[in-house]
């Protein structure tokens, strides 16, 4: 650690870093592409960041003397193109030249995007080392006149087929407000000890959680995005490379703003022809195979590890030993029953209510078929950890309809402009099937392939199914919980669902899922 700095250099120091002379520290008031240089430097110098940093920016000493005065002084803003530039001469020269674009990881941007539709936001948030924050349809009015209208469709022969249909779904939207509301109400009044205004909040966000099954995907909505630069450029190349063009527009602001404050960064964010020729060639191959209708089951666990109750014993062994794994999977197989749950208790047995597992839990996974409605997808989506593989958004699989719209007395009109929306579709389908998706309302079931490791199914259960989650993934959480219950009880001993002992075997009852289970169904 060098500590020999002038007091100049602690002034400039001090402004960057949170300490000069502290093993660990943060950066601050620095520009995220110098940040990506000096991280980067670590790989490349024996010297310490901050002395990095400093013979960076003394590489121009009339530079380094107006910085100093200027944080002396405490005036006007600081200028640091020197610095700046010399970062991006060194990423396009000796990294992203070379390949190294792990360096790209250490510049960590927000992005806001407003008045993108719900579908695009899909598409966006399929990224996995990203952070998002959306538009929330339980706690906000959507408004009426806000809505994209893709140009194909809109200069189609289905052009004013859609704009009417899109209004006539806004206007049932408007429509369902007011009574929905009153109706909650009645069924939930004011509870002893509960604020009036806590009250109209949840009893708000309860009549929204069910009229926004009427939204369609072409809703207008806001989302911010953290993310670092490596997978930014990874996720503007997939929406250039997108079928759909409000992606590509997307695509390309993003690289155009991005590119005013990771300049070099993004250098080589541009549509992919192995991704864009891929999806187009497979989606027309896929075309010619014809399928058996399936059962519909909402839920059912395709696959998942071998040994898995070894494997996952094995692997909480493995930290605490230095045998290799194949001599310790050896013992745990010889073990008994008793033996190995032992381990398992002492694992998990002292965890608290706002405690996870730890990671020993990863390495064993489950792989899910769901059939869920869109709206409830575009909550599991955000478990980003998962692989995932959703289908495209259609009206083939049928829609849920709230129970709260039926109890108010919307049943029949629900129905009626759902068969109105499903109708289009199939017909917008067999000419733009991409597009199509737009004028789907989110009541409609999408399908969607999910693999999560055991870790994480901890998380999603636990989290999914609190009261306050919604009905509709809350039914589907619940779901993978009693399989996984059912065929790995040791597993699944201190996973927690938030459900009753009466509500799991009315679920049980209901959905016959003991007898789906024997027979391989689920």
């Amino acid at each position: 650690m060098f500590l020999g700095y002038t007091e100049d250099e602690k002034i400039v120091l001090s402004h960057f870093f949170t300490n000069l002379d502290k093993p660990v520290f943060f950066v601050k008031n620095m520009h995220p592409e110098v940040w990506a240089l000096m991280q980067a430097m670590y790989s490349r110098s024996k010297k310490g960041l901050r002395q990095n940093f400093l013979e960076l920016l003394k590489q121009d000493e009339e530079n380094f003397k107006q910085l100093v005065e200027i944080l002396k002084n405490k005036e006007a803003q600081i200028k640091m193109d020197n610095a700046i530039n010399k970062a991006i001469k060194f990423m396009d020269k000796w990294v992203l030249g070379y390949g190294h674009s792990s360096v790209a990881e250490g510049a960590v941007v927000g992005i806001g995007l407003e008045g993108i539709s719900i579908l695009a936001t899909k598409v966006i948030e399929d990224n996995r080392l990203s952070s998002f924050i959306e538009k929330s349809t339980r706690y906000v009015h959507f408004d009426r006149n806000s809505f994209y209208i893709d140009e194909k469709l809109k200069n189609s022969e289905f052009g004013e087929e859609v704009e009417k249909l899109i209004n006539e779904l806004f206007d049932f939207y408007e429509k369902l407000q007011e009574p929905v509301l009153e109706y909650v109400k009645k069924v939930a009044p004011l509870k002893e000890g509960q604020s009036e205004k806590a009250w109209e909040r949840a009893c708000a966000a309860r009549r929204f959680d069910a009229v926004r099954y009427v939204l369609p995907a072409c809703t207008k909505t806001s989302l911010g995005w953290t993310v670092n630069a490596r997978e930014l450029a990874h996720g503007i190349k997939k929406l250039l490379s997108h079928p759909i063009n409000e992606m590509q527009v997307i695509g390309q602001m993003l690289k155009e703003e991005g590119k005013k404050v990771l300049p070099s960064l993004l250098k080589y964010a541009d549509k992919n022809e192995y991704i864009s020729e891929t999806n187009k060639e497979m989606f027309e191959l896929v075309k010619n195979y014809n399928f058996e209708e399936g059962d519909n089951v909402p839920v059912k666990l395709i696959a998942h590890s071998s040994d898995i109750d070894d494997l996952v014993v094995a692997a909480i062994i493995y930290r605490y030993s230095n045998a290799p794994m194949e001599k310790i999977l050896e013992k745990v197989r010889r073990m008994s029953k008793e033996e190995k749950e032992k381990v398992f208790d002492k694992y998990l047995e002292k965890m608290g209510p706002h405690d996870w597992p730890m990671r020993e839990l990863e390495h064993v996974y489950f792989t899910w078929d769901i059939l869920m409605d869109f709206g409830a997808f575009r909550d599991l989506q955000r478990h980003r950890i998962c692989t995932q593989t959703p289908q495209l958004t259609t009206t083939f699989h049928g829609y849920s309809v709230p129970k709260d719209i039926v109890d108010a007395g919307f049943k029949e009109e629900f129905d009626e402009i759902m068969q109105k929306a499903d109708k289009l579709f199939r017909k917008i389908y067999e000419k733009y099937p991409y597009e199509a998706q737009y004028i789907v309302p989110l009541a409609f079931k999408k399908r969607y392939l999910m693999t999560a490791n055991l870790r994480e199914m901890y998380h999603i259960i636990k989290l999914r199914t609190t009261p306050q989650a919604h009905e509709s993934y809350r039914n589907i959480v619940r779901q993978m919980y009693i399989i996984l219950k059912e065929k790995f009880p040791l597993l699944t001993k201190y996973m927690v669902c938030n459900m009753s002992d009466e509500e799991l075997g009315r679920l049980k009852a209901e959905l016959r899922l003991e007898e789906k289970i024997k027979k391989g169904l689920i």
